[in-house]
């Protein structure tokens, strides 16, 4: 069975600030997606799935976040093996 292989190079930032991570070791896909301002601030809307591929991931958690708090869970994420990859659901 082919291995998925994210390229950070296929994955170019997207205007609004919506992008996918995936960590091959624990099995999970992660997606960031800018969620509905309040007046408490910018919201992002943080999704969490398991994910097997060539399997369609499965829904584990969901939570919004500040956005300034969803910037640093990405940049620590990247720092600790999760990569950028394409959305997952095609």
């Amino acid at each position: 069975m082919p291995r998925y292989r994210p390229n950070p190079q296929d994955n170019p930032e997207k205007p609004g600030g919506e992008g996918w991570l995936v960590n091959e070791q624990q099995q999970l896909a992660c997606q960031f997606k800018p969620d509905s301002p309040s007046a408490h601030g910018q919201w992002v809307s943080v999704r969490t799935y398991s994910w097997i591929p060539p399997r369609l991931p499965v829904p584990q958690t969901r939570r919004r976040m500040l956005r300034h708090n969803a910037v640093e869970a990405w940049q620590t994420m990247l720092k600790t093996g999760w990569q950028r990859c394409q959305p997952p659901m095609h």
